[in-house]
This record gives C-alpha cells, sequence and structure tokens, in this order.
C-alpha cells in the first residue's frame, strides 16, 4: 500500500528550504554597499595632509625608512604621491615602530614647540580614523586585528558588483545550504573573510586601500557550492511548464570565474584583491570537503558497481551529450538501451530520471523514480545526487512513491545528511518490513548530530 497524498505536513514547507544564513547576509551586504559606500576622500587622509602632521614627520618618515633598509618602499610612496594618490599617507599613519622611535629620538630634530604639536596631533589619530569608512570598517595592511576582517565586506566596492556577485550565487545558495546545514554555511561564510583577508595581505604593499568589498569574501561560499556540487544541477525555468535546465557540475567554475573578471575591472589594488578572491575560493572549495556529511554513515552494501561495457559506455556518453543539448527523447533511448541490460546502472539510472522529464513521458518517469529510489546509493556521491532527484520529484509529482522504495529513501536521505526530509518521509509512509531498519538509521544519525530530541520524536 502507499500513502494517501492528503498529508500536508510530510512536504518541506518552502521557508524551510530558503538559504536563511545566505540571505542574511545579502540583506547585510547589500545594506553595507549603500550605506557604507566608503567611496571618495578618506578623512583621516585629508586630515593628516592638512593638520600639520604630514609636515613635521612625512620627511622624516621616509628618512627612517631610508635608514632601515626600506629604500625601494619609500620610493613607491614617493611615487604615488606624485600620482596624487593620499593614500600613501597611510603608510605613515600606521607606522607604530616608526611612532615609537620618533617620540624616543624626538629632541634631535623637533623643537619643544614642535614636539608638543606632534603628541597633540598624534593623540587625534584613533578618532580620525573612527571617521573614515575604510580605515574604520575595512582592513589595513599595517594593522590587521581579526576583526577587521569580518566587517571588510560591509564596507565599499560600487553596488552593481555586490549585486552581480550576489545574482550569480542564486543558483548554488539553496544547494549548498541544504547540503551543509546553516551552521556550517556560516563556518564557510567566515573562512571566507578570513582568507580574503589573508590572501590581500599576502601582497599588499602599506599606503595602498585596505580591503574591502563582498566579493572576496563570497567567493569563499562560491568555492564550498561547487565542490560539493558533484552531480549536475538541475534548475527549474521560469514558466508554468516547469522545465528543467541541467548544468554539469564542471561548467559552474564559470560563475566565479566571471565574478574574479569583474572584480578585476575596479579593483584598487588590483593584485592584492585578487589575490584574496582566489585564496577565498579555493579554500571555500577544501574546507566544504571536511564539513561534507560521510555518504557510508549506515551504509551496508559492499556490491562492486559492474563495469560497463564499450558499447554501455557510449550509449551513457551519448546520453548525456543529449541532456546538455536538452534533447530528453535522445537522451531516454540512450540510457534506456543500458537499463535494458542493467537496470540498477546508477549513472544510467540518474540520467534516465531527468531525460524523461525533458521528454514530458509521466508514467514512465514516475516508474524510473520508484526504481532510482530503491537504489541503495551507498557509493559515495550518490546518496546526494538522490535527495536532489527527490527534491525535483516532490516539486513536480503528486503521486506518492511506493513504499518500499519511500523506505530505502529514508536511509538514503539520512546519508545524504537530508535529515528533515527524511524525517518528513518517515511520517508519510505507510508500515512495511523495511521500516524499523530505516527509522533506527535515521535515529541514529540524528543521535550523531547532537539532535536526540528529534530521534526520541520519531514514530516507533
Amino acid at each position: 500500500m502507499t500513502t494517501s497524498p492528503a498529508r500536508p505536513k510530510a512536504d518541506t514547507t518552502l521557508w524551510q528550504r530558503l538559504p536563511w544564513v545566505i540571505l542574511t547576509l545579502a540583506l547585510c551586504l547589500l545594506a553595507g554597499a549603500l550605506f557604507n559606500s566608503g567611496q571618495g576622500k578618506q578623512p583621516a587622509l585629508e586630515w593628516y595632509a592638512q593638520s600639520g602632521l604630514q609636515q613635521l614627520e612625512w620627511d622624516n618618515y621616509l628618512s627612517w625608512l631610508r635608514f632601515n633598509g626600506q629604500g625601494e618602499q619609500a620610493r613607491r610612496l614617493e611615487q604615488q604621491l606624485s600620482q596624487s594618490d593620499r593614500h600613501a599617507y597611510a603608510a605613515a599613519l600606521f607606522a607604530h615602530d616608526f611612532v615609537a622611535d620618533s617620540d624616543a629620538r624626538a629632541r634631535d630634530f623637533w623643537t619643544a614647540s614642535q614636539r608638543e604639536q606632534w603628541k597633540t596631533l598624534r593623540s587625534q589619530v584613533p578618532a580620525q580614523l573612527a571617521s573614515s569608512p575604510l580605515y574604520r570598517w575595512g582592513l589595513t595592511d599595517q594593522a590587521p586585528r581579526p576583526a577587521h576582517f569580518f566587517t571588510a565586506p560591509l564596507t565599499g566596492a560600487p553596488l552593481w558588483l555586490t549585486l552581480l556577485a550576489l545574482a550569480l550565487l542564486v543558483p548554488l545558495a539553496a544547494p549548498l545550504e541544504q547540503r551543509i546545514g546553516h551552521g556550517k554555511t556560516l563556518l564557510v561564510w567566515i573562512a571566507g573573510c578570513l582568507l580574503a583577508g589573508g590572501g590581500y595581505l599576502l601582497l599588499a604593499q602599506p599606503g595602498q586601500l585596505p580591503l574591502h568589498g563582498a566579493a572576496p569574501a563570497l567567493l569563499g561560499l562560491f568555492g564550498a557550492a561547487i565542490a560539493s556540487q558533484k552531480a549536475a544541477l538541475s534548475l527549474t525555468l521560469p514558466g508554468d511548464n516547469g522545465k528543467q535546465l541541467t548544468l554539469p557540475a564542471v561548467t559552474l567554475w564559470a560563475l566565479p570565474a566571471a565574478l574574479l573578471g569583474a572584480l578585476s575591472l575596479q579593483a584598487d589594488p588590483l593584485l592584492p584583491t585578487l589575490c584574496a578572491g582566489i585564496l577565498a575560493l579555493a579554500g571555500g572549495a577544501l574546507l566544504v570537503q571536511i564539513l561534507l556529511p560521510r555518504e557510508s554513515f549506515g551504509a551496508s552494501s559492499t556490491e562492486v558497481t559492474p563495469v560497463l561495457t564499450p558499447t554501455q559506455q557510449q550509449e551513457l556518453t551519448r546520453g548525456w551529450e543529449a541532456l546538455a543539448r536538452l534533447d530528453g527523447e535522445a537522451a531516454a533511448n540512450a540510457f534506456g538501451n543500458i537499463l535494458e541490460s542493467e537496470p540498477q546502472q546508477f549513472d544510467a539510472l540518474t540520467g534516465q530520471f531527468t531525460a524523461l522529464q525533458l521528454a514530458q513521458e509521466e508514467l514512465a518517469w514516475q516508474h524510473l523514480a520508484n526504481t532510482l529510489f530503491s537504489h541503495p546509493a551507498d557509493a559515495p556521491g550518490q546518496a546526494t545526487q538522490v535527495s536532489q532527484c527527490w527534491k525535483q520529484f516532490r516539486q513536480r509529482s503528486h503521486t506518492p512513491i511506493e513504499t518500499q522504495a519511500g523506505w530505502q529513501l529514508v536511509k538514503t536521505l539520512t546519508r545524504a545528511a537530508e535529515f528533515q526530509q527524511a524525517e518528513a518521509l518517515v511520517e508519510q509512509l505507510d508500515d512495511h518490513e523495511s521500516r524499523k531498519s530505516a527509522v533506527r538509521t535515521l535515529r541514529q544519525a540524528l543521535e550523531k548530530e547532537g539532535l536526540s530530541h528529534r530521534a526520541k520524536a520519531l514514530t516507533r
């Protein structure tokens, strides 16, 4: 028997599927771009040039650099000033060693009145920095306080760049947050901020603009989303027909590449900012490999997947090429040829699942879905692919799946760490001999994740 489709609580509601962490970050980043642009002249630098502090110490600072073996840096700062770039003054403004040395040897080059004037002006520096958007919220290469790593994305960068970064993240946001959870998504964001700040400091020179803008840190989320997307990404196109657009996982790397290209158009300085973005991108991709749930949890099958014959391999390739052309009929024929001899071949099953949707063969698609959901899916990456297919099935079909397939699907969703969906399915399915094993697997997984209250709430 199968359950009645009239049980609404079995379906995960829209608000549960939304990527709440990324949505909250997006609102904060947009607010930062709108209300804390950091554009234009920096008040602290203008004050340094006009207050008399620059006149007192700038030549001394350049001499101090040369005396300490930093003549090349002094030359770069002079070149910046010759190009009317007053950000060079930031090098002296944040030069704590120079300030300490000047305080100790002030009598060597300043009169008593000049010493008092210098000390008075230096005491005003913190208040002046607090009035400068980038130096207040962003990261300076001379003062890499960790707190600045997290506020730098909220400062500066053109609004169009922030909007572009968030728009490119849209197709990846929900799959990422559903796959690794809200807390781990936030952890990836924090890591992206730290890595972007560290990458910036690798190449930044004294006197350059501090790190600012959301794009470098957001690239950490791009790396995590794409590296965790083992299967092709299916997107529902706008319209009533609900057509699916399938994007192979490797093509998704074009999204961060486009963002890096856009970032290079306005980055100042260019190389440190690009280094920040690239390091965050790579770090996010590596971090998600640690955060991904273990696909082997609860798996008991040790069977080796049969090796495809050359002919079957050609059919599989032909099927995926047809899907790339959105030719559902040709893809269904190719995958069907494999399934005639290997009805449990996983790649052919997942390909046929998408192909029959494109071909709009509803009855065949329903039957194929039950076969796919009955698959053990215990090889690495397979559980995540099945969970994505299940989401598509729930969105498109109002026909319940077969009970036996449903209880196997509970195990598969558990291995994919889709606990909410697995719990909802437990409440939806009728009793079956495999029910006890599936519920036990889910309960153990919830207890392992520290969700004992949800494990106890499962019906027995």
